[in-house]
């Protein structure tokens, strides 16, 4: 019986709070990462997708996404609308989440001795992979793997043209798959959506966006851009 009091609720804390052997440290630190991973990781997203966009050689997508945004009353749609109503935007959000994936590598530790691809795994060995090269890999997405194509994945909605639905990691997958999946989408894909509707913005450009591996994948230095609200 500590501070928190389980409740009939479905949401996450009212699960968490249910599962034994969970403490309310457990709880908090859980509830702590989920804020600090949903807050800096869509932040990124958000100013890479911008970026990409406002690049001249994107034009076609750049006016493709604030056409769609113009169309939707984005405070109006409901959850389970926003793919259906912005499939454009939703790919927007997917080919950013592809070429910069907010946590470039991953990985999980073995509870059982394991074999994969004839490489054997004890038990407590760490495997991790890289979504920042899984997006990448020609032989999954072609001679184009580095270009931003949004219009890849309104050819293909499920997989963006790639053999498998696991070429596209960027919140991992299965059970242990990020709990934020849906979050992190659905803010993406708004959050776009409700910038391009109201400002117009001008990027000061040196090549491309440079990152550094952490935790997370982190601006390396800035982008900086001028903004100024849409005339309506």
């Amino acid at each position: 019986g500590g501070e928190f009091a389980a409740g009939e609720s479905s949401d996450l804390l009212s699960i968490l709070i249910q599962q034994e052997g969970l403490t309310d440290d457990d709880i908090l630190y859980i509830l702590f990462d989920l804020i600090i991973a949903g807050s800096d990781t869509t932040a990124s997203t958000l100013t890479a997708a911008l970026y990409l966009l406002h690049e001249p050689r994107h034009r076609s997508s750049l006016e493709a996404a604030r056409a769609e945004a113009l169309e939707v009353g984005i405070a109006d749609l409901r959850l389970e609308d926003i793919r259906g109503r912005l499939p454009f935007l939703s790919a927007v959000a997917r080919e950013t989440l592809r070429l910069f994936p907010p946590v470039p590598f991953i990985g999980r530790t073995s509870t059982s001795a394991a074999e994969v691809e004839g490489f054997s795994l004890p038990v407590g060995s760490t495997a991790c992979w890289s979504p920042f090269y899984l997006g990448r890999d020609p032989t999954s997405w072609g001679k184009d793997a580095a270009a931003f194509d949004p219009f890849r994945w309104m050819a293909d909605p499920i997989t963006g043209g790639a053999p498998s639905s696991f070429c596209w990691l960027p919140f991992g997958a299965g059970p242990r798959g990020c709990l934020g999946t849906r979050l992190g989408l659905t803010e993406v894909v708004v959050g776009t959506a409700g910038l391009l509707k109201d400002f117009e913005f001008t990027f000061e450009r040196d090549g491309e966006l440079r990152y550094k591996y952490d935790l997370t994948l982190n601006l390396e230095g800035s982008a900086i851009c001028s903004v100024k609200p849409r005339a309506i």
